[in-house]
């Protein structure tokens, strides 16, 4: 059983932070055969046998979004959430809580412009076009998003026929399926050096912090209530944090190269 961790997001370096992330996810993508990447398993009412590794990184990247926002959340003072908001912005990208209005626009211009560009950069636009680009420029070691990866594979079991019209095997659906899994592979072929801190292994692991989306929605409303019956619904189709992951390959060398400016 996990025991509850007592840091809190302020008591942690960003760089720790971002480092036992890596850590933890490196865990489980080099984990992952290539058995589960076939026939969407991920998908399938047995998907904990068939892939269990991709629906424990699927988890995680979850959960982690869902820490994000609960930390955020959780703090009643106005300056601790700009604190909180601006640590995070340190380790991966921020969304979802774009209802606190009064919060985001405390936010220094140079933090939002960081969330700016780690938005841009995983957007959904033109099937992760951006990302894509960014990952292909990236040399090992580094944990791309997996998301994408599945979505490619989503789009090419569904869309192209297993046999051709004359009744063959569809050998080029199997040539795209494996230049996807390819792709992956050499992810899980260089991995970090990194040493675990129990201490932030433990923060990140603590499923007592994460709080649901109407306890989120409703810790909200407490802390910045509406301003008038105008206000835009925040209801329970927010946002999903897509950056968590992606901007992880860089994170340790960019909180090193930013440190002047990076929250501890």
């Amino acid at each position: 059983m996990q025991t509850p961790s007592k840091e809190t997001i302020l008591s942690l370096l960003a760089l720790e932070i971002a480092e036992q992330m890596t850590y933890l996810d490196q865990k489980i993508l080099f984990a992952i055969p290539c058995s589960e990447f076939l026939g969407q398993a991920w998908t399938k009412k047995d998907r904990n046998i068939r892939a269990p590794n991709i629906v424990q990184m699927t988890k995680f990247f979850n959960d982690f979004s869902r820490l994000v926002c609960s930390e955020i959340i959780s703090q009643t003072c106005l300056n601790s959430r700009i604190m909180v908001i601006e640590k995070w912005t340190a380790v991966a990208d921020i969304c979802r809580f774009f209802r606190l209005k009064n919060t985001w626009n405390r936010v220094s211009k140079s933090v939002r412009h960081t969330i700016d560009k780690l938005q841009s950069l995983v957007s959904s636009d033109g099937r992760f076009r951006n990302l894509r680009d960014t990952l292909h420029r990236t040399d090992p070691p580094c944990i791309p998003y997996l998301g994408m990866y599945l979505s490619d594979l989503t789009f090419i079991e569904e869309g192209t026929p297993n046999f051709t019209e004359s009744g063959l095997l569809n050998f080029a659906k199997m040539r795209m399926i494996a230049h996807v899994i390819r792709e992956i592979r050499q992810f899980q072929q260089t991995p970090y050096k990194i040493e675990r801190i129990p201490k932030v292994v433990n923060y990140l692991l603590d499923s007592g912090k994460l709080m649901d989306d109407e306890e989120m929605y409703q810790r909200s409303l407490m802390v910045e209530p509406r301003a008038s019956r105008l206000s835009s619904s925040f209801g329970h189709s927010m946002a999903v944090a897509a950056a968590t992951v992606a901007a992880r390959h860089s994170s340790a060398q960019q909180e090193k190269d930013s440190h002047g400016t990076t929250p501890n």
